[in-house]
């Protein structure tokens, strides 16, 4: 056996990666190497860094770095930097064409091309590809798609040799290949000129990111590029936690702080004047809306003051068009209120027992075209919507059900007998061959249009529904206000200026949930939730470790052995992402103990995650196109396929339909074996664990936990650090969303109730 070569503390290796051991969430990366493969006796190592992430089976690597000690694995090369490499021997260059990178060679074929044509195989495929005819098995058809890869495949190097020194990942240069593939614009000169660019076209390429790539190619700190790329990113982010728009003092002290760095000439260009110069080129350009909006004064909520407001154009858009659209409806003939006498068809149901508030709230919805129902669990929401339907049905009204995700219109369905779907399918239905041409689309023919779980209505989707809702057509939204707000940007549950009717009233539950029930509402008022025996366990641990290694527990074995559950029926729900208890170091735990690798599971591993056959998964971008009626943000699944060949896998959505995802577009979906409690709103399970650490921070929310309980229907187990409880039940102080629907609304009607004037804006304060 030849020994390997000693290597100095700070050295470097080239090799082939043989295969990935293990990725962590945090990108950490283990994986073996085959080394000195020009020796009669190639050896292979174990390689470990950050730097390895995103590598792949048959890459040739140059890794620099040094040689440490395990205690338990022994010699290890640290790696440094990671430099990937043309295949330089025979070895290398079979595992790099049968590795699935080039479409349409597997292994067999890459033998079979590498005995052939030896040292020069790279180098026939790419001056002489014709001569791929001599191998047993290719024909013309093939050796097309052959070539067609080879070239891309040399396009996406390319790039990916440009960025692999700014440590950016093959991934993203493959992404950024496909973006402008087909388009009239070169990637290349992209990277090169314009690489601010990457941040608006291409998912998971965020400003950092396109900020290490410009200053790399020499775009200067002061350019205006980067500054209006700078202020968008802030503003991106700000969507993303749910702001609708930014005042502009928050806006530059942001960028600020995203821009500063040790080099004393970087204030210069960091002063108001000259931000609010590339702010107002934003404004020029049309990417951005700069007006004078209202912001709570922090000394009185009551009271706003005017301030300059900075919006991206479609944000505003949205948010504008759903208040025209709101006062459209509210202001239409209610032709609803004079089709029946709904007081007397109401006294004749035959579902009695409705209190006066749940009375008020079917009146409402049947006699004005915009109201909102709300309340928490128990008080009835179910039963009044079941008394609406029916009452809709019997006037011989038509009446349109949705909710925000496949599981929530699901149990709208079964809970009311009637027909529900989801508010993007409501919106954009799939189209029926069959239909008549002028068949008119359920959310065209509805006279009664009911929104269940409308706290997850965020300002765009809000604003897509009203766009579509016809004149005179009638809108109830029902949700719990005291649930988190929308993943979205807004809270229009809250803000929606409409007739509102709040069910206080806690019925007693019959199905088990009582306990449930009982403990989200004391939760509510501060107060620690109290066991109850196979309905709410409330388990103390202080080890997060511990903790974590409990989750898998009862999910594995625990519930399933003492209920009659599969670990299918249980939802992990955490209150953050990272740290030892959160949804990325949780997934893989669950993973390797609920579907560990097999020799008949077929599996992909891209950017350090490992999709594997039978993975529950989420999807985490709205994507309408994709499928039959669109996948949207939230939705889950099952893959049900893995083709290697085709590059590609498939996930059964929960409604059955099969969605193809090409490995490329993988970063759009997460393992969901836990999830965040803000992914889980509008969905319900028959049991939730929810484990509680301090390392959550400023998340761990009475709201959040609130939630996190109120979607188990048949038991709970809270498990964690009892300091974690605490902090969640203590802490009420919400992060302010900077939102104006209600002040848009107030704008263009007549205000209706008593208002504080603020003699700089005009009607904005509730009193």
């Amino acid at each position: 056996m030849t020994a390997l070569p000693t290597l100095s503390p700070a050295d470097r290796i080239d090799g082939v990666v043989d295969h990935l051991v293990y990725v962590t969430y945090d990108h950490h990366t283990v994986l073996r190497l085959t080394v000195a493969e020009d020796t009669p006796d190639p050896q292979t190592v174990t390689a470990v860094g950050k730097a390895l992430f995103g590598t792949q089976p048959g890459e040739s690597l140059r890794l620099t770095g040094t040689w440490i000690r395990h205690p338990r694995y022994g010699r290890q090369f640290k790696a440094e930097s990671c430099e990937r490499t043309w295949p330089a021997t025979r070895r290398a260059m079979r595992l790099y064409l049968a590795s699935g990178l080039i479409h349409g060679i597997g292994e067999t074929l890459a033998t079979a091309i590498v005995d052939r044509f030896g040292d020069q195989t790279l180098h026939t495929i790419d001056t002489e590809p014709h001569r791929l005819l001599e191998i047993h098995g290719i024909g013309p058809t093939r050796l097309e798609r052959i070539t067609d890869a080879w070239h891309t495949q040399k396009a996406i190097a390319e790039i990916m040799v440009f960025l692999q020194g700014l440590g950016i990942s093959a991934h993203l240069a493959i992404k950024i290949h496909q973006t402008y593939t087909g388009t009239d614009r070169n990637p290349m000169e992209i990277v090169r000129h314009t690489p601010y660019q990457l941040c608006r076209d291409i998912h998971g390429i965020g400003f950092e990111t396109a900020d290490r790539i410009a200053l790399a190619v020499g775009i200067p700190k002061h350019s205006d590029q980067r500054l209006q790329a700078a202020l968008l990113h802030i503003l991106t982010k700000a969507r993303t936690r749910g702001d609708c728009h930014l005042p502009e003092h928050v806006l530059l002290a942001r960028t600020r702080h995203l821009l500063t760095d040790d080099d004393p000439a970087t204030a210069d260009i960091l002063e108001d004047p000259i931000l609010r110069q590339a702010l107002d080129a934003l404004r020029t350009r049309g990417d951005t809306v700069i007006e004078n909006l209202p912001v709570p004064a922090l000394e009185d909520a009551d009271v706003y003051h005017a301030v300059t407001a900075v919006s991206l154009t479609f944000m505003h858009r949205a948010e504008t068009g759903l208040a025209q659209d709101i006062l459209r409806l509210h202001q239409a003939p209610s032709l609803l209120a004079e089709h029946t006498d709904w007081t007397s068809l109401l006294a004749r149901a035959t579902l009695k027992g409705l209190t006066k508030d749940q009375q008020q709230a079917v009146l409402t919805a049947l006699t004005t075209p915009v109201s909102v129902l709300t309340g928490g669990p128990g008080c009835g929401k179910t039963y009044t919507l079941r008394t609406l339907v029916a009452l809709a049905e019997q006037a011989g009204i038509t009446i349109a059900l949705a909710a925000p995700t496949g599981k929530a219109a699901k149990r709208m369905e079964e809970t009311t007998g009637h027909q529900a779907t989801t508010v993007h399918r409501l919106i954009s239905p799939s189209l029926n061959p069959t239909d008549r041409p002028d068949k008119l689309t359920p959310l065209e023919a509805a006279d009664l249009i009911v929104i269940d779980e409308a706290s997850m209505l965020d300002v765009q989707l809000a604003a897509r529904l009203t766009a579509a809702t016809r004149t005179g057509c009638h809108l109830l939204l029902v949700g719990d206000t005291d649930q988190l707000p929308s993943v979205g940007p807004g809270r229009v549950l809250r803000d929606l200026l409409a007739p509102r009717t709040h069910l206080t009233r806690i019925f007693r539950q019959d199905n088990g949930s009582a306990a449930i029930i009982d403990n989200a509402h004391r939760i509510l008022r501060g107060l620690p939730p109290l066991p109850a025996p196979g309905v709410f366990g409330c388990r103390p641990l202080e080890n997060p470790e511990a903790i974590a290694e409990e989750v898998v527990e009862l999910v594995a074995t625990h519930i399933p052995h003492h209920f009659d559950a599969v670990p299918e029926d249980i939802q992990v729900l955490c209150p953050a992402r990272r740290h030892a208890t959160g949804t990325l170091a949780l997934n893989a735990r669950l993973q390797a103990r609920l579907n560990p690798p097999a020799p008949d599971k077929p599996q992909h591993r891209h950017e350090g995650h490992t999709f594997r056959l039978g993975d529950r998964v989420l999807q985490i971008r709205n994507q309408p196109h994709r499928g039959t009626n669109g996948v949207h943000n939230g939705t889950t699944g099952t893959i049900t396929a893995i083709d290697t060949q085709a590059h590609q896998l498939t996930v059964t959505l929960t409604d059955g339909e099969p969605i193809p995802y090409p490995f490329t577009d993988l970063d759009e979906l997460l393992h969901a074996y836990p999830l965040t409690v803000h992914r889980s709103q509008g969905s319900e399970y028959p049991y939730v664990v929810i484990p509680m650490t301090t390392s959550a921070g400023q998340l761990l929310q009475r709201n959040l936990l609130y939630t996190a309980v109120t979607r188990a229907r048949r038991g709970v187990v809270l498990i964690g650090q009892a300091t974690a409880v605490h902090r969640a039940l203590t802490n009420t102080h919400t992060r302010l969303r900077f939102t104006a629907l209600e002040y848009r609304i107030r704008q263009q009607t007549t205000a209706t109730t008593r208002t504080r004037i603020n003699p700089t804006i005009g009607q904005l304060a509730l009193s």
